[in-house]
């Protein structure tokens, strides 16, 4: 892994994407040429620069996780407080039956995917890292791709519920749209929501038989 320069220096050419959304990010195409660093500008051990990004993995998409629910909450607790303010046919929005039965699936959802990545904290905090690393991978990556899900049912209520409000970029619709726009920036960045389930469950497996092989052996050794 090497630190690079890139403004000015040789070999390094530099140009902005424009995304759907997160505009403050800066999102930009590099593309290196022949690039030249000096020798100390090398981080960490001469060949292991994937394992390191690996291993950085599960901080990158819990910090992910965390802001994305967060996120979720917001878009649903404006969807709360529209219904409750918007009339139709002479009555709340909040008083018709189909418009509780979608902020409560999306609540339930939300609160429950909130209680798992406080364990996930948790765990991150008192496990021993190297412990972290193999234990937490698949669970963390498993999180990862379920936070898209629940944003995106939290997100769905917001902007459906805001009705042709929740299309247009400015007024009381100005954040369902926004909030919409952004979706993706969370659903892709870290490993995208296909590739996580995948990784989830094959980080699984191998711990499940990892396991399953050092209760067999541990059984063994008292008969």
């Amino acid at each position: 892994m090497l630190w690079v320069p890139l403004k000015g220096h040789k070999g390094v050419e530099m140009r902005r994407l424009d995304v759907s959304g997160q505009k403050a990010a800066g999102t930009t195409f590099i593309d290196l040429e022949d690039v030249e660093v000096p020798v100390e500008n090398l981080m960490g051990e001469e060949g292991r620069g994937m394992i390191q990004v690996m291993t950085n993995f599960n901080h990158e998409r819990l910090t992910i996780c965390i802001t994305a629910t967060r996120q979720s909450r917001v878009a649903l607790s404006a969807a709360f407080a529209y219904v409750l303010k918007r009339e139709a046919f002479g009555k709340p929005l909040m008083d018709i039956g189909v418009v509780r039965h979608r902020l409560a699936k999306a609540g339930c959802l939300l609160e429950s995917h909130w209680a798992w990545i406080e364990q996930f904290v948790y765990q991150m905090c008192n496990l021993k890292k190297e412990d972290a690393d193999i234990e937490l991978g698949g669970l963390t990556a498993a999180a990862k791709a379920h936070t898209g899900i629940v944003m995106k049912e939290c997100v769905d209520a917001m902007c459906l519920l805001f009705g042709g409000n929740g299309y247009t970029k400015s007024g009381q619709g100005e954040l369902a749209e926004t909030m919409w726009r952004e979706l993706n920036g969370i659903r892709v960045p870290g490993g995208s929501e296909d590739v996580m389930l995948d990784l989830g469950i094959r980080q699984l497996a191998k711990n499940f038989q990892r396991k399953t092989a050092e209760l067999e052996k541990s059984r063994g050794s008292k008969i």
